[in-house]
């Protein structure tokens, strides 16, 4: 995120870029997550946001079929199991990596639900890519209107 300054070719933009990337490598190697929000190597890269009536996690996960995903719910976690092949390496040639940044195999992330969450209520859909979990909230805890009426 920060750690590419580089469109802005001033001096002071240069160094801090460098300083950053510097960080982010010394920070990754002790095992601590980068400086960006996701830990260094996570995959499926995952966003969560909240509204009124439902907690919604957002899956990245490019090259995962439907079939090879599992969801649950267990003690209010959401855990999101699945394997991703790898189909250039099963294409039988003889290639040495200079780098490799592409995760293959099976992954597992676990993902942190409130208490308001109906862990019955649960819709999951995948479209180009990007699995969509929706999970409602418990009608108790769900802000209602209330109707104001004149006297």
């Amino acid at each position: 995120m920060f750690s590419d300054l580089s469109r802005f070719d001033m001096p002071v933009f240069n160094e801090l870029s460098r300083v950053l990337r510097m960080m982010d490598d010394t920070l990754g190697d002790l095992g601590f997550a980068d400086l960006r929000s996701g830990p260094r190597g996570a995959f499926p890269l995952i966003n969560v946001g909240e509204t009124g009536d439902a907690v919604n996690v957002y899956v990245f996960a490019p090259g995962v079929a439907s079939q090879d995903l599992d969801l649950s719910v267990e003690d209010n976690l959401l855990m999101i199991r699945g394997k991703r092949e790898m189909k250039d390496e099963a294409d039988g040639a003889d290639r040495t990596w200079c780098r490799r940044e592409r995760f293959g195999g099976e992954f597992t992330r676990a993902v942190s639900l409130p208490d308001s969450v109906d862990p019955e209520n649960v819709e999951a859909t995948i479209k180009n890519g990007v699995l969509t979990v929706k999970l409602r909230k418990r009608e108790e805890v769900q802000p209602r209107r209330i109707e104001i009426k004149a006297a």
